[in-house]
């Protein structure tokens, strides 16, 4: 993420603060995020050098003017005008970053080989609640190639309980006991 993008998250997210519509800007950015994630060309077409910063500006009002939250319309606008709609995304993550932080909430990304049950999900979010003393919010990854186990990715921390990664160090083990 860039700093760009940290600063613009950040302050976005103040000024969410400051007018007490943290929790609308947060859906709004959310839906944004997510609908540029499943179309970048709209983002392409926010910093295409082609357009006339105006133009650029009025796509933007055209698109969104009236249906999100005004100060999110006004950022909108001007990372058109100054090219750095590609910033959005990373943004958009900073903003939910500074919102976990201000409420305690974790985000912890769990690997494993098949989908998890709900009953374990509820558990491994009851012990990490309990670890970590936050409220956890659980993004789901499936990757046959775990073979077995999960592995938890949060606060920029692994833990890697899979099964093909206790393979990998008991090899690892014995070809250094070989050698």
């Amino acid at each position: 993420m860039t700093e760009i993008a940290k600063a613009y998250g950040k302050t976005l997210y103040d000024l969410a603060v400051e007018c007490e519509s943290v929790e609308q800007m947060l859906d709004e950015i959310t839906t944004l995020r997510q609908a540029f994630e499943e179309n970048p060309q709209f983002l392409t077409l926010m910093n295409t050098p082609n357009l006339t910063k105006e133009e650029r500006v009025s796509i933007v009002d055209d698109s969104f003017g009236g249906k999100i939250h005004i100060y999110l319309l006004n950022f909108l606008k001007i990372i058109a005008e100054n090219g750095t709609a590609h910033e959005f995304i990373d943004t958009a993550k900073q903003f939910r970053n500074e919102y976990n932080w201000e409420n305690g909430i974790e985000t912890v990304t769990v690997v494993s080989a098949v989908a998890l049950g709900a009953k374990q999900e509820a558990q491994l979010v009851e012990k990490l609640s309990k670890a970590t003393g936050k409220t956890i919010q659980l993004e789901k990854k499936v990757d046959p190639a775990v073979i077995g186990g999960i592995r938890l990715q949060m606060e920029g921390l692994q833990m890697d309980g899979t099964v093909k990664n206790k393979l990998d160090a008991i090899r690892s083990r014995l070809l250094h006991t070989i050698a």
